[in-house]
């Protein structure tokens, strides 16, 4: 991870001057445009609210034509939510993924939007506006999940309002993370989209405002042939200093996590609902492209390790079994977090950490892992000496 002790915020405002400088132009001023004053909270009604498909945090599944048809117009969000439940049903990637979002409709019903989404307002049709939403696509999910999910009329989202000209992708990186952070699948569509951002003039094919966008998949896999959009095989000059700063990586972890781009789109998709992390996607990547599909649903089942995914791809007949004692499993996941946490800069990761451990768990539950984690580091001392 970069060495850099400012947060993210601090990082994001100094990265946005200094493109801004190289560009020699001066940070821009939010403006007064806009149908209604920014920062005023709303309650907005889904069937009024437009999400954007290139959010770096692939949400809305690929498996049966759900995320196309939504996002073409074809499909409202009660069809898209009645489907993706039944989905659901028989994909257990769909079902984790709406676990969890199920989850937390239920917490902000009962305990009410803790959090606003962020959006501004847009005009669709002459005289007919929309809000297109800038960070909280999950909560609009959960939404609308639940409210199919129970038989429930159409649910309202609190939204604060903002300048159509604040919404980007730095600002919809560090609000994201900062609410649940990004999946590795999540990381490599914002590097890409931040190398794009910089990279600027883009080919028409490539222009997400035009009357044919490409998918989200192809603008950002199109990240990864540099030169066919520049000439050059060699990234812009202070370009990776600049999107370090927002990410938080150091270059050769996002250089990692571009590569997962590589993947095709509906494993993209699976790798995400599974929450798998960059370090278990790359041995899979070094595996033959035919077993790509089958690790990644293999991965995601049984929660394997890199280490695990290692054994497996050296000998594909072998299966889980009672030989991976819980020990073993245990030692082999210990060592990916610590492979994981050299990535670590600052108090506030490992406070994520404990944070992430601790949620869902009964106080003495806590107590009694971090016990068992001490006993742990003092035998590992032993070890060393």
């Amino acid at each position: 991870m970069a060495k850099e002790t400012l947060d993210k915020k601090s990082a994001l405002s100094q990265a946005r001057k200094a493109a801004a400088a190289r560009a020699g132009k001066q940070p821009k001023k939010a403006t007064t445009a806009g149908r209604r004053s920014a920062g005023r909270i709303t309650s907005v009604p889904l069937s009024q609210i437009v999400l954007d498909p290139f959010q770096p945090r692939p949400i809305l599944p690929v498996q049966g034509g759900l995320r196309t048809k939504f996002f073409s117009g074809k499909d409202d969000w009660q069809k898209t939510a009645r489907q993706w439940l039944e989905l659901a049903k028989n994909d257990p990637g769909a079902a984790k993924q709406v676990r969890g979002l199920l989850e937390m409709g239920k917490s902000i019903s009962e305990l009410n939007q803790i959090e606003p989404a962020t959006g501004a307002w847009i005009e669709r049709d002459p005289g007919e506006y929309k809000l297109l939403l800038s960070t909280g696509e999950r909560r609009y999910w959960s939404l609308a999940l639940s409210a199919i999910d129970n038989n429930q009329g159409e649910p309202q989202l609190e939204v604060q309002e903002i300048q159509r000209e604040e919404i980007g992708l730095a600002r919809q990186i560090v609000e994201n993370e900062s609410a649940k952070p990004l999946s590795a699948i999540g990381k490599a569509r914002a590097i890409a989209g931040l190398v794009l951002e910089h990279i600027g003039e883009l080919p028409p094919e490539l222009d997400t405002t035009s009357d044919s966008p490409p998918t989200d998949y192809e603008y950002y896999k199109s990240a990864l042939d540099i030169e066919s959009l520049i000439g050059s095989k060699y990234m812009p000059r202070g370009m990776w200093e600049d999107i370090s700063k927002i990410m938080g990586m150091e270059r050769k972890y996002m250089v990692y996590h571009l590569n997962l781009l590589k993947l095709p789109e509906d494993l993209q998709h699976a790798a995400d609902q599974h929450e798998l992390s960059e370090g278990v996607l790359r041995e899979i990547m070094s595996l033959p492209e035919t077993k790509w599909g089958k690790m990644i649903s293999l991965a995601g089942k049984n929660e394997l390790s890199s280490p695990e995914i290692k054994r497996l791809g050296r000998a594909p007949s072998k299966k889980i079994t009672k030989s991976d004692t819980p020990a073993v499993k245990a030692a082999s996941r210990l060592k990916a977090f610590w492979k994981i946490s050299k990535e670590f800069s600052t108090a506030k990761d490992m406070d994520q950490i404990a944070t992430e451990f601790a949620t869902g768990l009964e106080k003495k539950e806590v107590i009694a892992g971090a016990a068992a984690l001490e006993k742990l580091a003092k035998k590992l001392r032993l070890r060393a000496q």
